[in-house]
């Protein structure tokens, strides 16, 4: 087999170079040897990840439009339209209906799937196929992109496409009609297609004639083209009308709009076995306000209608007019849109009908009224400025759509009663009566000009913003106020925490020398005292037995003194250092002083601790120290108690001594006008000294109860 080879190919470069050319050869040839799709509705199946996926595809069929400039083509197949994107513009000699054949790729586009063309071919002239015939409605549906349609309605208006807004197509006429040159676009027009109460904008490329459209029924062929948002969903449809002759006219509109029977306002839309036509009708009416090139109103009768005009016109309330319109109905009272109008007479302004009673809004829909009401709200928007009117005790917005002078303005305060003249709007509402009437439930006012609201009494001054403007100033005084006090509180604080430091460090001092001279005095003049008692202790024993009824009353005395004056500074040592405290906490020295006082006693001593324990500042620890001293000494001696109740409580800022006994109790206060060193004075003084309070008084179980309380934060 390889020497096979050999013979059929002696030269393997040039079998080399032929695989290399076959396999760069340029992507249009490869496109089409080998097409994969071949009709519009096999691309239009494609999802728009598929699409993307640039899948060669050869189609043909007939052209039905060009874009303006040249650079995209409508083309249906005799399956489907479908839009197609060239990589150069066409020439002019291309005409609707054309047989072309294209060559290209799939593409996702915007919305539908589309083809990009490299090459587009020109088989010959031919006539447009027949389109498919659809409603307004079922193009509304979205499917129809790119379709080629035919479509009956009533011409609703005719306008110039606005500068703004540039043709789509520019393709030719058909039936051999010769195509305008590329680059040179035909006048368009707008058009609007109603079929009953669905309507659809139609752009029609070349010229046409207004007077022979508007309220003529037509029949148009055209091609779908779906307005869409940048996340490929459909908004609506309109169509794109290649050329004026594929417009019929089924059946003109009168010669003269004008010279249509005249019709009261309030017969419009009335009930009819042969329903509505859809076409224009003729009524008149004086103005009772106009928005130049928007809205009309008009009174007749009694009744008035609004209407829907973009003619130009200088209309005053009073005019009378013709006016010849479309009925639209869904508001409360018909109206007219896509309106012409014709001055009549001038006369003078129409007089405001007056509403006394919610039932007359039904009434008098889109006619001029008056009203008398309270402001309770005023505000200015971007379109004017709103009125929020209490009128018989309901809520009725008045809008003004212009803008407003800061004068007239300032006079609309919440709470004026003015009074109201403009046009009634009967709002929507959610409900109907199985009967079908429509009861009015809703009211707007719309303003003509800032003259429509007369003040007839201005608002009191304290109104409802001012006074919530004075109880924020209030607040905000009263806000600064509390913030100035607490910073000032928050620096008394820290100022008698600063003394309070102080204090503590002063007591310190002071304690420690106390220590100092109770030492001084303990090792000087008591042990000399002790001494000297010894002293006349032996002197005593050593007297002969014949003298001593001459020496031992001196010996005696001097002896009795002695030991007075020793137990005097053994007290004072007592009162001047704490040695305990230095052994022990605050509860022990208490259950240790209580003991020692006890001796010599039937009374039972009971303490206890409530809280967490903690150690105290030496000043505080001290006269807690003395007051229960003081306390348990005054019970044993005075109350000759049985049993007495030492309690220490301990919270996070305070800390509660309590001393309680079951004697017979006293009278506080005849008990410190005896007045004692050791009594209630020094017991309230040393409360005083550490800014504590201090209570004495019955127990309501029996004896006396004594609570000192003290502020010592827990420093953790």
């Amino acid at each position: 087999m390889y020497l096979n080879v050999i013979v059929l190919f002696p030269n393997p470069a040039l079998l080399l170079v032929g695989l290399l050319a076959i396999f760069w050869l340029p992507a249009a040839v490869r496109a089409e040897s080998s097409v994969h799709l071949t009709s519009a509705a096999e691309v239009r199946r494609l999802s728009p990840e598929e699409a993307n996926r640039a899948i060669p595809v050869r189609l043909r069929g007939h052209l039905l439009l060009v874009t303006v400039p040249g650079n995209a083509i409508v083309l249906y197949d005799g399956s489907e339209g479908i839009y197609v994107e060239l990589d150069r513009p066409v020439g002019g000699d291309f005409q609707l209906g054309d047989e072309l054949e294209v060559f290209g790729v799939s593409d996702a586009g915007d919305f539908a799937p589309i083809v990009r063309s490299n090459r587009v071919v020109r088989l010959g002239p031919s006539r447009l196929p027949a389109p498919r015939s659809s409603t307004i409605a079922e193009l509304n549906a979205g499917g129809f992109d790119a379709a080629w349609v035919e479509l009956r309605g009533i011409v609703r208006s005719c306008i110039p496409t606005p500068p703004d807004r540039m043709p789509i197509s520019r393709a030719g006429a058909g039936g051999g009609e010769p195509a305008m040159p590329s680059g040179s676009p035909r006048p368009s027009w707008l058009l609007i297609i109603a079929q009953g109460d669905d309507k659809m904008m139609v752009q029609v490329n070349g010229p046409v004639a207004p007077d022979d459209l508007v309220d003529a029924e037509v029949r148009i062929r055209a091609v779908v083209f779906n307005v869409h948002n940048a996340n490929r969903q459909f908004v609506r449809a309109n169509l794109q009308v290649p050329d004026r002759s594929l417009i019929e006219v089924l059946a003109p509109p009168p010669a003269d709009p004008f010279a249509l029977p005249v019709q009261p306002i309030g017969s419009v839309l009335r009930f009819s076995r042969d329903g509505f036509t859809g076409h224009r009708v003729h009524v008149r009416g004086v103005v009772t306000g106009h928005k130049d090139g928007h809205t009309l109103w008009i009174r007749e009768g009694g009744r008035g209608m609004r209407i829907a005009s973009i003619q130009r016109g200088n209309l005053a309330p009073g005019d009378e007019v013709a006016i010849v319109g479309f009925p639209d109905h869904g508001g409360y009272t018909p109206s007219l849109s896509d309106a012409i109008f014709r001055q009549l007479s001038a006369g003078p302004a129409p007089a405001p009908q007056l509403l006394q009673v919610w039932e007359d809004i039904s009434r008098q829909d889109s006619n001029l009224v008056q009203l008398y009401a309270v402001v309770r709200e005023f505000r200015v928007t971007p379109e004017g400025a709103t009125l929020l009117l209490d009128w018989q005790g309901k809520l009725v917005p008045a809008r003004l759509l212009q803008a407003v002078d800061e004068t007239e303005a300032a006079a609309w305060e919440p709470g004026s009663h003015v009074r109201v003249q403009g046009m009634c709007l009967v709002g929507q509402t959610d409900f109907l009566r199985p009967t079908g009437l429509w009861v009015a439930e809703d009211l707007q006012i719309l303003l003509r000009t800032p003259d429509d609201v007369a003040v007839l009494r201005a608002a009191p001054w304290l109104t409802t913003p001012r006074a919530l403007r004075l109880v924020s100033a209030i607040l905000g005084v009263m806000l600064v106020v509390l913030v100035v006090g607490a910073i000032l509180a928050r620096r008394q604080i820290a100022q008698r925490e600063e003394a309070r430091k102080l204090a503590e460090v002063e007591f310190t001092a002071m304690l420690a020398e106390r220590n100092r001279l109770a030492r001084e005095i303990h090792d000087t003049l008591a042990q000399d005292l002790n001494a000297v008692s010894m002293q006349l202790e032996l002197a005593r024993n050593s007297v002969p037995a014949g003298e001593q009824a001459a020496l031992m009353p001196f010996i005696a005395t001097a002896h009795q003194i002695v030991r007075k004056c020793l137990a005097e500074a053994r007290e004072s040592i007592w009162n001047m250092r704490s040695h305990i405290l230095e052994r022990t906490d605050l509860a022990g020295a208490l259950r240790t002083v209580a003991e020692q006082l006890r001796s010599g006693h039937a009374c039972e001593i009971r303490s206890s601790v409530q809280g967490r324990a903690r150690r105290l500042a030496p000043n505080i620890e001290n006269n807690l120290l003395r007051i229960g001293q003081e306390a348990v000494s005054n019970a044993l001696r005075h109350a000759r108690a049985s049993v007495v109740e030492i309690t220490l409580s301990y919270d996070d800022a305070t800390v509660r001594l309590t001393v309680r006994d079951d004697g017979p109790g006293f009278d506080p206060a005849t008990a410190q006008a005896a007045g004692s060193h050791f009594g209630l004075r020094g017991m309230r003084e040393r409360a005083s000294q550490m800014n504590g309070e201090f209570r004495l008084g019955p127990d309501p179980d029996g004896g006396m109860r004594l609570e000192v309380t003290v502020k010592a934060p827990d420093p953790i």
